[in-house]
């Protein structure tokens, strides 16, 4: 084989090495982004968010104002699942506001859901709130939480995934007020069950993030009973 031929087939076969290789940074690329169709809807979906919001502005009472997002969300969730089924990272606002509703009407598992990947993917929250998406999280479901233990019902097993996501970071919540809340709810709530060694447990973690956080009596009390 003359030198000539041989280069021939030399560039030949860098140049098919070369295709391939853009092939493949071509499909990882729009497994990772969106496409234009799916930009287009979102842009839509975005828009018609913007009308909603306006909708809620207008509501006065509490009530409707939960009655009307639990009838909006089944127009974006579907939208949320499937953003999360994709594999795509990009700023995604209708998964942020799905959810903040799902957490105001108390769909906890769901919300857990959606909160995780989210906050894993580093989303913002809308430019209209001034916390973090990991605070806004953690401290709407301690309240939450809060409630159904003066009901009195259990929060589990939904606010052991927060006790967990917070503590270890996952959720990186920076407010030591909001971490002192959690502790200090998770240390009354074992204490209402009589599980005085995990009640200690929260207790001086609550006291540690914070010596604010109000749990000082209810810490000596809880060791005198272990």
């Amino acid at each position: 084989m003359s030198l000539a031929l041989r280069h021939k087939k030399k560039c030949l076969a860098a140049l098919k090495n070369q295709q391939a290789s853009e092939v493949v940074v071509e499909i990882t690329a729009a497994a990772t982004s969106p496409t234009d169709k799916d930009e287009y809807t979102r842009n839509l979906l975005e828009e018609t968010l913007e009308s909603d919001l306006q909708l809620l502005s207008e509501r006065k009472e509490i009530a409707e104002k939960i009655a009307l997002k639990r009838a909006l969300l089944p127009r974006y969730l579907p939208h949320a699942h499937k953003y999360m089924a994709s594999g795509a990272k990009y700023p995604n606002l209708i998964l942020v506001q799905c959810v903040i509703w799902l957490i105001d009407i108390e769909d906890i598992e769901q919300a857990l859901t959606l909160a995780n990947y989210a906050i894993e993917q580093q989303q913002s929250m809308p430019e209209r709130f001034k916390r973090d998406l990991p605070t806004y999280v953690a401290e709407e479901l301690h309240d939450w939480a809060e409630r159904e233990y003066k009901a009195p019902r259990s929060p589990f097993p939904y606010f052991s995934e927060v006790l967990d996501a917070v503590q270890s970071q996952r959720w990186p919540v920076a407010s030591i007020i909001v971490l002192g809340k959690i502790y200090k709810l998770a240390g009354l709530l074992y204490d209402q069950e009589e599980d005085f060694a995990k009640a200690v447990h929260w207790y001086e973690k609550a006291e540690q993030v914070n010596d604010k956080a109000g749990v000082k009596t209810r810490l000596e009390q809880a060791r005198k009973r272990l």
